[in-house]
């Protein structure tokens, strides 16, 4: 019966083989293996500085890491660990298949540390960092097999569903789930593990895609050269613990499973994939391992391939490595909290940066984009140490007053202003000091009225993010805290649709329309799909605000996750727009996009205008 099913399977792959044609641009194709070194059972995040992190088993001892801006090139950026920050329980194993990902603002790294042979001495450990290259602090094993219960416990993946995360693991013994704590650092108590598939694999992943879970795994043997039969397998489900099934119903419990990737002349034994990712086409790319025939002594080396989705399933072209392929298309402007300065036919785009200080970039059309171009090398506009602040530099205001340019801005949850002399900066301030304040406050945005008085709408962190505004005078540097009024904060309904018991209201922008404030702003928790623009109005800058009772701009609008957090402001034509960030995609939280909508005003207030939501893109000529 195997032997049908292998035969059925190598048939059906072979059917879809399509030749390579010759390809006139190599600036456009990418050649397979991406990474020409042994790099077993990759892992890979997206982090907050827009670039590609990947980890491996160390065949370079303490964990190789390796940084990318496009899953083609790839450079070596260093180790995890060192001799000295190396995990010390079961210390003569080997840190085995790495699980990158992040959590509550640290990235988790859990692990594998296993000798060959040592099934039940093995064990998942986990460690964390500030920084996806680290330094990584270890915290030690979650679970060792003969405690768990689980021979063979290596292959550690984190997931999180729904609020709850959990950590699946597994190798030819079963494969199995349990939940961890809200940190992802420990089995959270009183789970209980739970099996969700049978012993023909191990290198689980977890892929959500529509209605449907998806199982992924390698079945055969992973290590040995040119002998290794490892390949790709899938089942899927529409719940996270299973039941998982084939095309057939048929269960993986049972071990069943659909084949998505094998060898072929240029690649033996692929398996151990990292995350799929997703590239701003939306097409999901898989990194994996594999021993190239001709070369079977440097080891499992990284190959790239993209995946299709035809009836619910994933297809890869042929079942098999590709030698060229077209490359993944990263051109997506990633910031958060993005806003738009217009000045002088130039639009100058800022948001929150990866770095510790804010990117500038600037378009004549608000189609083709440039940068980062700010006045600092970098090409940043504001840089940490020629302003107030060591960390968290958020939510960017740019405006003009007389010949200066100023820039308010977020850093250590507390407001400051810093100016400069173009919108490109470098923005500083001569005395670095915040705006004196007793509590934590965020996301500013300063107002100037018709009548000469000023006033900065911002974010106060008290029991929840909550929008308060105050009269502030007019150098700038102090409000009349005596003014200080609450506007909005998230209530029910599509304003906190995670029923958080710490609610946020976020991201003021106002603007004036004969005699009528309107202020925009954004709730639930930016973590959240649900995240999403909406407006009050008042006929003070003071208040009382009149809600609108839906959102103007959401993901049920866009078709987009995240929406939220932006700017309004007006084209040279004299069309509002908003700007704002979304979730890089339905699976994968960061970066964020930069996209831009077109509003429509009338004396019944604000509209969305169908069709004219899209991504901002950088121009890379």
């Amino acid at each position: 019966m195997m032997k049908i099913k292998t035969i059925l399977w190598l048939w059906l792959c072979m059917a879809s083989v399509m030749p390579i044609h010759a390809v006139q641009n190599d600036a456009l194709v990418y050649r397979n293996p991406v990474i020409d070194v042994s790099v077993p059972d990759p892992t890979v995040i997206r982090a907050k500085d827009g670039y590609f992190y990947l980890y491996g088993t160390e065949n370079i001892r303490n964990l190789p890491i390796y940084r990318s801006s496009n899953l083609v090139d790839w450079s070596f950026v260093g180790t995890a660990f060192t001799d000295e920050t190396r995990p010390q329980w079961n210390p003569k194993g080997n840190i085995w298949a790495p699980d990158i990902s992040f959590i509550q603002d640290k990235y988790v790294l859990h692990y594998a540390k296993s000798e060959w042979g040592g099934e039940w001495t093995c064990g998942i450990g986990v460690a964390t960092a500030d920084k996806p290259e680290g330094p990584f602090t270890d915290h030690g094993a979650i679970l060792i097999s003969k405690e768990i219960g689980v021979q063979n416990s290596i292959d550690p993946f984190y997931y999180e569903d729904g609020g709850h995360k959990y950590l699946f693991w597994g190798s030819f013994r079963g494969i199995y789930a349990i939940e961890l704590t809200d940190d992802g650092l420990k089995i959270k108590d009183g789970a209980r593990k739970q099996q969700v598939a049978g012993t023909f694999m191990e290198a689980v992943y977890v892929h959500k895609r529509g209605d449907y879970y998806y199982l992924f795994g390698s079945a055969g043997s992973c290590c040995e050269g040119n002998r290794s039969t490892y390949h790709v397998t899938v089942g899927r489900s529409k719940s996270l613990l299973g039941p998982y099934v084939d095309k057939q119903g048929r269960s993986l419990l049972d071990n069943h499973y659909e084949v998505v990737l094998h060898g072929n002349e240029l690649v033996a034994g692929p398996g151990h994939h990292a995350e799929l990712i997703s590239d701003d086409n939306g097409d999901d790319w898989m990194l994996y391992h594999g021993f190239s025939r001709n070369d079977p002594d440097a080891g499992r080396k990284v190959w790239l391939d993209k995946v299709e989705w035809i009836d619910g399933w994933p297809h890869m072209q042929g079942c098999q490595p590709s030698k060229v392929a077209a490359r993944p298309v990263f051109d997506e402007i990633t910031l958060a909290d993005p806003t738009i300065f217009f000045d002088n036919g130039t639009y100058y785009l800022y948001g929150t940066s990866p770095e510790e200080g804010f990117d500038v970039y600037t378009s004549k059309d608000l189609e083709t984009w440039t940068g980062p171009v700010g006045a600092n090398d970098d090409g940043m506009a504001l840089v940490k140490g020629d302003v107030f602040g060591t960390t968290g530099f958020w939510a960017p205001q740019v405006f003009k007053r007389g010949s200066k340019y100023y820039m308010a801005y977020t850093a250590d949850e507390q407001i400051a202003i810093a100016e400069a002399d173009s919108p490109l900066g470098p923005f500083k301030q001569k005395k670095k000091e915040m705006i004196p304040a007793k509590m934590r406050q965020i996301d500013p945005f300063v107002f100037f009225d018709d009548d000469g008085k000023i006033y900065l709408y911002h974010v106060r962190l008290i029991n929840g993010n909550r929008i308060f505004v105050t009269e502030m005078n007019k150098n700038l540097k102090s409000v009349k805290e005596k003014t200080a009024r609450e506007c909005v904060s998230a209530e029910k309904g599509w304003e906190d649709t995670w029923n958080a018991d710490w609610k946020v209201c976020e991201g003021p922008t106002v603007v004036k329309i004969d005699g009528t404030y309107y202020l925009f702003f954004s709730c639930n928790d930016f973590r959240n799909p649900d995240y999403a623009v909406g407006y009050a109005t008042a006929s003070s800058p003071l208040g009382p605000w009149i809600k609108q009772k839906e959102p103007l701009i959401s993901p049920r609008l866009t078709g987009y996750n995240g929406t939220g957090h932006g700017d309004l402001f007006k084209n040279a034509a004299g069309e509002w727009q908003y700007v704002l960030h979304t979730h890089r995609s339905t699976t994968q939280l960061t970066p964020r996009k930069v996209a831009l909508v077109k509003l429509r005003h009338t004396d019944r207030g604000f509209s969305l205008v169908n069709g004219s939501f899209h991504f901002l893109k950088q121009d890379k000529r």
